[in-house]
């Protein structure tokens, strides 16, 4: 009884330490709505200091976000592979030279992901665009 009790608790100290080291690489992350789509960014990157832009011309509309932060762009890269397919989009472009481009559709709707470092910061831009908006 003893050995058993002592498995258990061994592999919940696992799994508890598993999960805290998954949630601590990308810190978490919310909701940020561009263009009338919400996208998720990780909470270790915060808003960049110009205000996103948006266009709506005969039902096409078009929006841009950017962010900066401390962040290892390789986890910014891990996060949207992982998040986005995870909330039903399709992966479509997978750009990788000194930045990062990844590209998503869902329900008409496109996201483009750059990811670069610049100075000590990572940058990510976000350009969302699509039809019904």
């Amino acid at each position: 009884m003893r050995l058993r009790r002592s498995y258990h608790s061994t592999r919940l100290v696992v799994v508890t330490m598993t999960l805290a080291m998954m949630f601590s690489t990308c810190g978490g992350s919310r909701d940020e709505t561009i263009s009338g789509v919400a996208i998720p960014v990780p909470s270790a990157l915060k808003k960049g200091p110009d205000k996103p832009s948006e266009i709506s011309i005969l039902g096409f509309g078009a929006g841009q976000a950017s962010f900066h932060g401390n962040m290892d762009p390789d986890k910014v890269v891990e996060f949207y592979k992982k998040e986005l397919p995870a909330r039903g989009w399709q992966t479509n472009m997978n750009l990788r030279s000194g930045a990062t481009m990844l590209g998503f559709s869902k329900d008409g709707k496109s996201v483009m992901i750059a990811i670069s470092k610049q100075s000590d910061e990572t940058v990510l831009t976000l350009t969302v665009g699509g039809v019904g908006r």
